[in-house]
């Protein structure tokens, strides 16, 4: 069994929270950031195999600060050496899954094969409503459990998943979905573009684009996949298809 850590990336004492919208105060994140190394480096020496954070955003009550997932895995990654970052993980409902499949292939690179991922449906309305990428998608919860929000948002999040999971192993593809459709039907190039024809795939000499890829390629030929902060089976069974691995907090 390996155990790893996970922080939610507070950014000040108790005094200094409860005083009032701790997340603006750029003292408090820098030194919230120090800290955060200060962890990381120790937890690599003490043997620790991962160390985990969330993404969330417009935090300026200060509790759950962790903003871009790829710029908090890179900061973490600057202060290990042997343990995996894992980014726990890319919210599904304010993302476009062909853009996560590209960050998640560069990290991997960036840390040197050290990464791991997580992909989640996104809980937190406030940010959720604001930066969404579907004007049907909403944050879930207990608050709508099992309600027609809640459905859409998991048929969103199974296209996710496997669009995310065919981009970091195909070279090329296509995917015509209910939500996404990679590249876009009968999309023409609008401009002649000889290098794709000539030293890539999936444009025609018409400019005509079938497929498409993600560049780079990963660096690890499986990148650890996690899935995030469920106990039902009906989620253990979706991740098992994907060889996807619980996060379980101890």
């Amino acid at each position: 069994m390996k155990f790893g850590l996970f922080v939610y990336c507070t950014i000040g004492r108790r005094a200094e929270l409860e005083a009032g919208m701790a997340g603006r105060n750029p003292a408090l994140y820098h030194r919230m950031l120090a800290e955060l190394g200060e962890l990381a480096s120790f937890a690599d020496q003490a043997g620790y195999y991962a160390f985990g954070h969330p993404e969330h955003h417009l935090q300026i009550e200060g509790f759950e600060i962790s903003n871009d997932p790829c710029l908090m895995a890179m900061w973490l990654g600057q202060h290990t050496e042997r343990m995996r970052i894992l980014t726990c993980g890319f919210v599904s409902t304010v993302s476009n899954p062909l853009m996560t499949a590209e960050k998640i292939a560069t990290l991997d690179h960036m840390l040197g094969g050290r990464f791991g991922v997580g992909l989640v449906r996104g809980y937190q309305a406030r940010w959720v409503e604001n930066y969404k990428v579907k004007p049907e998608l909403v944050a879930v919860g207990p608050w709508n459990a099992n309600s027609d929000e809640d459905a859409t948002n998991r048929e969103y999040f199974a296209e996710f998943v496997d669009i995310v999971v065919q981009a970091l192993h195909a070279e090329t593809f296509s995917y015509d979905g209910k939500y996404w459709q990679f590249p876009p039907r009968d999309f023409v190039n609008p401009h002649e573009h000889p290098v794709y024809v000539n030293y890539g795939s999936g444009v025609d000499a018409d400019m005509r684009v079938s497929k498409v890829g993600i560049a780079p390629k990963p660096f690890q030929k499986e990148i650890p996949l996690y899935g995030g902060f469920s106990a039902s089976l009906r989620t253990a069974k979706f991740w098992a298809r994907y060889r996807g691995r619980p996060i379980v907090l101890s």
